[in-house]
């Protein structure tokens, strides 16, 4: 009988340390790059919305409803992103999705606003801004148009030399990732007074780029802003430093992380680069939680400032989730119009406060500097770019 009652006691305990789910589960999409060239930054993303989904759903969820991350590898392939959402939207009855890359992303964006389905992409394309063509799109932190911005306008006030105008190259690989913020840098290179002197094109993967990099030292660039993910970035660097180039790297927010000197080495030092959110284990008060899951949930891999982004993510579209649930509005434009009242939603300092407007998605225009300083990210600066209209959807 004591044994019984024990057991009894064990089993209640158990219990009540378990959510009381509802019936209903809140079915979501997660379309992650985990084998494609991008997934040297896809895991970590993907990995961080995934535990902080867990972290929510340990937390009761939506009030009470389970959130059901639905997770596919389409490993950076469109034709795969495409059939995915299908089976998302058709099959799994999905509220929402978490999506991935600039290319699958504007790819989807037409059949994302006629199904009504928020679209949440790691593609920080400012082209997903303009809410009268892309209702349904959502992005958490400034966009690749306002890190280049960002860039240049660092460049023009830290610039000395008043005999000429300082020259900057862009380097990106021709897909729409590397493409995104080309036009942007064009325009406000020409209105701060910047010399755009070489634009270089490179693949989307490589194991050297000496032939790129010799084509821009020709043009002679004092600053050369890189477009591309972590590993490729750590290549073109360590490339550079054999040439002997002085052209000072800035590089976009997948390519400054954690993994950048251990990549790259000392070539990395001295480098400059743009962060959307902070590093893993920066001194702010959302860490904590991060930290804290680390300690009961160690991971194999380093988690980085990717992965801190990817929880932000989780953060911020689960609370759109909740506000549409309190609603009683649980549906794609529900959560849209949830979405639209987010007015300086903190994450704990992870990103810079977001809001979206039912006419304006940029959620934010503010952006921080990095510098790799004996191996590790050192923070210059926040810069933050105008909320200009004309650059709405550019």
């Amino acid at each position: 009988m004591k044994m019984c009652k024990r057991l009894l006691a064990v089993a209640v305990t158990l219990l009540m340390s378990v959510p009381a789910w509802g019936a209903e589960t809140i079915k979501v999409g997660g379309l992650w790059d985990l084998t494609g060239v991008t997934a040297d930054v896809g895991k970590p993303f993907a990995e961080g919305v995934q535990d902080a989904i867990e972290y929510v759903n340990g937390k009761g969820g939506v009030h009470g409803k389970k959130i059901e991350l639905i997770n596919v590898d389409y490993a950076y392939k469109i034709p795969q992103a495409n059939a995915t959402y299908k089976k998302f939207v058709e099959q799994d009855k999905v509220i929402m999705i978490n999506g991935w890359g600039t290319g699958d992303t504007e790819a989807l964006k037409g059949i994302i606003a006629k199904d009504k389905i928020p679209y949440f992409s790691a593609s920080f394309s400012g082209h997903l801004t303009d809410p009268t063509k892309t209702p349904y799109n959502f992005f958490v932190g400034a966009s690749y148009s306002d890190q280049i911005r960002g860039f240049l306008q660092y460049v023009k006030k830290e610039w000395k030399d008043k005999s000429r105008a300082p020259r900057v190259a862009f380097i990106y690989p021709n897909h729409g990732f590397g493409k995104a913020p080309i036009e942007a840098g064009k325009q406000y290179a020409k209105e701060l007074g910047i010399d755009l002197v070489h634009e270089e094109v490179i693949p989307a993967s490589f194991q050297d780029v000496t032939s790129n990099l010799l084509n821009m030292q020709k043009k002679n660039p004092d600053f050369a802003y890189v477009q591309t993910t972590v590993s490729w970035c750590a290549v073109l660097l360590k490339d550079a430093k054999k040439l002997g180039i002085k052209t000072k790297f800035f590089l976009g927010n997948y390519g400054m992380t954690e993994a950048l000197p251990l990549l790259a080495k000392d070539a990395a030092e001295g480098v400059y680069g743009m962060a959307t959110n902070v590093p893993y284990g920066a001194n702010v008060p959302g860490m904590k939680l991060i930290t804290d899951w680390e300690k009961k949930h160690p991971s194999k891999e380093a988690r980085d400032t990717v992965y801190v982004r990817g929880w932000a993510y989780g953060l911020v579209w689960a609370e759109g989730l909740k506000i549409a649930d309190k609603k009683k509005q649980l549906t794609g434009e529900g959560v849209k119009h949830a979405l639209e009242s987010l007015h300086n939603f903190d994450t704990g300092g992870l990103v810079p406060p977001i809001t979206y407007t039912a006419t304006d998605h940029r959620p934010t225009t503010k952006t921080t500097i990095y510098m790799i300083k004996g191996g590790k990210m050192t923070k210059v600066e926040d810069i933050e770019t105008p909320r200009k209209k004309e650059w709405l959807g550019l």
